[in-house]
């Protein structure tokens, strides 16, 4: 059945979600599930007006190993039907919350925006992503109480729907908005924990292809595309996506699926970043294509991630394979620039985990893990003007005590970023790296 509005809000206009959800949206179209999306920009820039002058379509390319043949396939989306600036737009945003054609709310707005943030009057159009999902819904309560609500927000961190649920109430507690609105949330809005993984190195300008002349916003992909969602069997309903040609799964739990990606697949880009760019490599191939760094990376497997987690040895093996497979894709031009992305908060929940492990098991950081947080102080330090995070963090950065050593600086940034007393960790792993 053909419909003609918006039925998913999207927020993120970012490469990932482009060659993730949209190919989800393509399939089910081509299904006969007709679902239209309308994109909603939220961190500034220009992908949204560029998007439009490209009438919101695009191309992806899908190329890698698959079953260990090469496959090469250029896909046009044409499923996104709108798009949104916020805060500019904050009204028209809202008016979507009164349209009962309007269903899910799908997000990717990295772990540095799936956090807490104080807000001003609830009159004001919230400067978060969790206050402004918390207006929406209140909005819809008042307005449209009968329609259903699904959020599936693919951040990257464990319970990522029960975090964005947890934060909306804690926003509506601050509001001090009614009672009845808790209760509608419980019965009419769910919020589903769920897991995406899929490598996208974006922009394909390392290819000869023709569409790159015309196509701005060609995004690269590999084959390779899961999504885990959490809930029951009855929830099916609420799930278009589990009919799309992705391998996208309901199961009861997806903590051992979001464990062994975070920690492996994220882990490793987090860390291989820090050390990658320090050292002058500019893609994730490059990286591993370097046996030195493939064994140190195999070696942070093998002794300070696995033993962190309860899962058998034989599945976290067989993963780790698969993801260093998916490393070295031939056709894939991964940059290390565009994975440093936050890459502080991206450090805290990937990699901080298995430091805390290490201190309550062994007493002391995870030597080899510890090299790749102080690389990425050092190239943040040494390269202030490619800092690609927060304010927060830049402020750090700017508000160095002076006259400190760059060693004092380091210690100074572990600490005030991450809480590390360890001294004499991090000066090991500083003086590692000042010896390569």
């Amino acid at each position: 059945m053909k419909k003609n509005g918006i039925q998913i809000l999207q927020f993120g206009t970012g490469n990932f979600l482009r060659a993730f959800i949209e190919p989800m949206v393509q399939d089910l179209n081509q299904q006969d599930i007709s679902l239209n999306v309308c994109m909603i920009q939220s961190t500034g820039g220009s992908n949204l007006e560029q998007l439009k002058k490209q009438n919101y379509e695009y191309h992806v390319l899908v190329a890698g190993l698959e079953n260990g043949k090469k496959v090469e396939q250029l896909r046009k989306i044409t499923c996104i039907k709108d798009g949104l600036d916020l805060p500019l737009e904050s009204e028209r945003f809202l008016q979507f919350a009164s349209d009962p054609e309007v269903k899910w709310i799908i997000s990717n707005v990295t772990e540095a925006g799936m956090v807490w943030k104080e807000e001003e009057d609830f009159k004001e159009f919230a400067k978060s992503f969790a206050g402004r999902i918390t207006q929406w819904l209140f909005r819809r309560f008042q307005t449209l109480p009968q329609a259903e609500t699904i959020l599936l927000p693919c951040e990257l961190l464990q319970e990522n729907g029960k975090t964005l649920k947890n934060l909306v109430e804690t926003h509506a507690k601050r509001w001090k908005l009614q009672e009845e609105f808790f209760i509608w949330m419980d019965s009419s809005c769910k919020f589903f924990n769920s897991l995406v993984d899929r490598i996208v190195p974006g922009f394909p300008s390392h290819l000869s292809l023709p569409e790159k002349e015309k196509d701005k916003f060609l995004v690269q992909t590999e084959p390779y595309c899961f999504w885990a969602i959490e809930g029951k069997g009855s929830d099916e309903a609420y799930l278009p996506f589990l009919n799309s040609f992705s391998e996208v799964i309901l199961q009861n739990s997806i903590q051992i699926y979001s464990l062994r990606k975070i920690r492996i697949l994220n882990g490793l880009h987090t860390f291989m970043t820090g050390k990658g760019l320090l050292q002058g490599f500019e893609t994730v191939g490059q990286y591993v294509d370097d046996p030195r760094n493939l064994e140190e990376l195999e070696m942070l497997l093998k002794q300070e991630i696995f033993p962190t987690l309860d899962i058998p040895s034989q599945e976290l093996e067989k993963y780790a394979r698969q993801v260093m497979d998916r490393f070295r894709n031939p056709f894939v031009a991964h940059r290390l620039a565009d994975i440093s992305l936050n890459a502080t908060a991206k450090f805290k929940s990937r990699l901080f985990p298995i430091f805390e492990w290490h201190q309550q098991n062994h007493h002391s950081v995870p030597p080899i893990a510890v090299t790749g947080l102080v690389a990425q102080i050092l190239f943040n330090l040494r390269n202030p003007e490619k800092i690609k995070d927060t304010s927060e963090v830049k402020n750090v950065y700017s508000t160095l005590p002076p006259l400190y050593s760059e060693f004092e600086q380091v210690i100074f940034i572990t600490k005030s970023l991450f809480g590390l007393e360890d001294h004499e960790g991090i000066k090991k792993a500083y003086e590692t790296l000042l010896s390569k």
